[in-house]
């Protein structure tokens, strides 16, 4: 009877001690809990950095002298045409441009003192002429030189001499027609007109003729009597020929070439049989 009663407690206490005991987990159930206790990696933080905007780089103005040996050239000859523009480096700074203002009033462009290729190479042409046989040239202190070979020479520029005048070559042409020219050349200088256009009939030339103020170093040139001097500048387009001067008013109101001996002939009536046009 004891025993039966003890075996009967054991297998009670048996099932309980069994049913406290944990159960275990499953494989599967051991995977999920090791995931959900593993430290999720913290997703990279990237700063977002505004956008820059890219370097302008300002672009060269169309038509524009940018070289630096160009705008070099250009200092230099308008330094040699008496517009101070500043030491020749390069840079088309204020004095530059100042100088550039002023040569366009005096050629009655647009004063813009921009630097143009157009500009340059009228700067260029303004110093480097190309005569031809039988030009003349006229020298400071009335020397005078007739041109034999085709070369270039530059004006208003010299060392022991300078330029004053070219004139064409009239070898060969009637009195009424040298004539003519000069007296279309005083007319310009006398109204200012530009440009006076000049034919002759016996000659077969065509001639613009253009008058203009002094630069500052024809001024220079021209020293006391600047006052009552002038440029002016025969062209031909058939010859692709220019041919300046300065002529300044002598006693009679006349125009005679400066530091020269040559007289510019005043209008004449009765030139016989040669006709010469001044429109």
């Amino acid at each position: 009877m004891n025993r039966a009663k003890t075996a009967g407690v054991i297998l009670i206490a048996g099932v309980l001690v069994g049913c406290a005991q944990t159960p275990k987990p499953t494989p599967q159930q051991q995977v999920s809990t090791t995931q959900s206790l593993a430290v999720q990696p913290e997703p990279d933080l990237v700063q977002s950095t505004p956008a820059r905007d890219p370097l302008v780089v300002p672009k060269p103005e169309p038509g524009v002298v940018t070289d630096q040996r160009d705008i070099a050239a250009a200092q230099r000859t308008l330094n040699q045409l008496g517009y101070n523009a500043g030491k020749p480096d390069g840079i088309a700074g204020p004095d530059t441009r100042r100088a550039i203002r002023a040569f366009q009033k005096d050629r009655g462009l647009v004063e813009d003192g921009r630097l143009t290729l157009i500009l340059a190479g009228k700067l260029k042409t303004e110093i480097s002429i190309v005569v031809r046989p039988g030009d003349l040239l006229v020298y400071t202190e009335g020397e005078t030189e007739l041109v034999a070979v085709e070369r270039e020479v530059q004006w208003n520029e010299g060392k022991t001499r300078t330029l004053v005048a070219i004139r064409p070559s009239v070898a060969g042409w009637p009195e009424a027609a040298r004539a003519g020219l000069d007296w279309a050349i005083s007319h310009a200088l006398d109204n200012r007109a530009s440009p006076v256009k000049w034919s002759s009939t016996g000659v077969g030339q065509n001639f613009d003729i253009y008058a203009s103020e002094l630069t500052p170093g024809e001024a220079a040139l021209a020293g006391d009597e600047a006052q009552s001097c002038r440029r002016y500048e025969i062209r031909s387009a058939e010859r692709q020929s220019r041919y300046p001067a300065i002529a300044c008013r002598d006693g009679s109101g006349g125009w005679q070439i400066l530091h020269s001996a040559i007289r510019l002939a005043r209008p004449a009536i009765g030139l016989g049989s040669e006709r010469s046009n001044v429109k």
